[in-house]
């Protein structure tokens, strides 16, 4: 075996290592949303968040099987297990890629339709349950404000709004005098500005980490060639 080969071997073996523990932090992660803010799932009108952290949890598992198929390719040092590995993760990546660059277009969009599914759930009376724990558990009112009830909550009475949102019985009864002044929406639109940095310095990693691994494999079947040629010549 050539220095080359065991170099170009080590390099692949260590960025796959850490593409199969991102692999596990994504799928990690996705469970973490789907728990830490299940709250917010419920009070939306459809169920597309549900959809986007099962799609997370889907992520993470598929990098994790391809990360272990390119750990066997490079233990038997086979070119068709390396090369399904390799065309694995040229579709991740330009999955990625597209996601990445269809969120950022379409960012403005996505608040947009978020803030009106939360307010249709507002109005649905199935999601009182739900709007209530949300409220309490994060000191907001409504989507932006506390007049989102306005007409919602009790028609008899447009001025109502929720004991949740301002902490104590009955206190709903004044109106948003002493609801409290943040909205649902920004609460949650905070705590995703908050993250942001964090997602995009490891989006950013990823990207480099999955660039090294579309060549590595390339240069494993090109010694791994080479290695056969002179092994039969």
């Amino acid at each position: 075996m050539t220095t080359g080969n065991k170099t170009a071997r080590v390099i692949f073996l260590v960025c796959d290592f850490i593409f199969l523990i991102m692999g596990i932090g994504i799928f990690i992660a996705g469970i973490y949303l789907k728990v830490s803010r299940a709250d917010f799932t419920e009070v939306l009108d459809s169920k597309e968040f549900n959809f986007a952290t099962a799609l997370m949890v889907s992520a993470g598992i598929i990098v994790v099987v391809v990360a272990i198929i390119g750990l066997i390719g490079e233990r038997l040092q086979n070119q068709c297990v390396l090369g399904v590995y390799l065309i694995c993760v040229i579709l991740i990546f330009c999955l990625e890629l597209a996601a990445g660059i269809t969120g950022a277009i379409y960012r403005n969009r996505i608040e947009a339709a978020l803030q009106n599914d939360m307010l249709n759930g507002l109005k649905n009376t199935d999601n009182r349950n739900a709007w209530d724990t949300v409220q309490e558990l994060y000191e907001c009112c409504g989507v932006h404000n506390a007049t989102d009830w306005n007409n919602v909550f009790d028609p008899r009475n447009p001025t109502w709004i929720p004991d949740s949102c301002c902490g104590f019985e009955n206190c709903g009864t004044t109106g948003t005098q002493v609801a409290w002044t943040i909205g649902c929406f920004a609460d949650a639109k905070e705590w995703l500005e908050m993250n942001y940095l964090t997602i995009v310095l490891v989006a950013v990693i990823e990207a480099v980490l999955q660039l090294f691994l579309i060549i590595m494999p390339i240069v494993l079947i090109y010694f791994i060639r080479k290695e056969k040629k002179y092994r039969y010549m």
